[in-house]
């Protein structure tokens, strides 16, 4: 009786703290400046249509996709979070942070105007004709082969990944870090600002 009790106790508690976040508790979490800061909370999703002026943080979250018709003004950090899905449509016009996230694959309709980071997450599958307005980063994915065509307008980084061609047509601006990964295909016409560093 007593164990059944406690048990009941614990599940009431859990549920209490995993919930959505709706437009009123919201605006408990914005600052002055626009930024809404939902790092280690409890919610568990966003609501639909939601706008955010600046930095939407959502890092050490249990929220595992991005509300449809979602805007950001600022950039977006889903580190170390559960998010594992990204609805066409959705508009960030700053950085995507999605190091240590559950990201297994991006969709072609979203847009991001900064760096894109799936270091340390299981991604396996990014679109063709994939343009990166910054650094591209999959280092430590299972990721097997990089999409075509590909623009990074930075840095590339692939180190521990299961990369070993690249593909044809590839352009970056800046540097390739291959962080120990052996390349055994180079495309003829590689388009490269920089340097390859090994």
């Amino acid at each position: 009786m007593r164990i059944g009790i406690i048990l009941a106790g614990v599940l009431l508690a859990i549920g209490a703290q995993a919930k959505p976040l709706d437009q009123y508790k919201i605006l408990n979490h914005i600052d002055n400046y626009g930024n809404v800061h939902l790092r280690n909370t409890h919610y568990t999703s966003l609501p639909d249509g939601m706008k955010v002026k600046g930095n939407l943080n959502i890092a050490k979250t249990q929220i595992e996709k991005l509300p449809k018709g979602l805007e950001i003004g600022g950039s977006l950090d889903a580190s170390n979070s559960q998010l594992s899905f990204i609805a066409k449509g959705t508009q960030i016009k700053g950085y995507g942070n999605f190091l240590g996230s559950q990201i297994k694959k991006w969709n072609a309709g979203v847009k991001v105007g900064g760096y894109l980071n799936f270091t340390d997450t299981p991604l396996e599958d990014l679109p063709p004709g994939l343009i990166v307005t910054g650094d591209l980063s999959v280092i430590r994915t299972p990721l097997e082969e990089l999409p075509q065509p590909l623009t990074v307008e930075g840095d590339l980084y692939i180190g521990g990944s299961k990369i070993t061609k690249l593909p044809d047509e590839l352009t970056v601006d800046g540097n390739i870090y291959l962080g120990g990964n052996q390349i055994t295909y180079w495309p003829k016409d590689l388009k490269l600002g920089g340097a390859v560093a090994r």
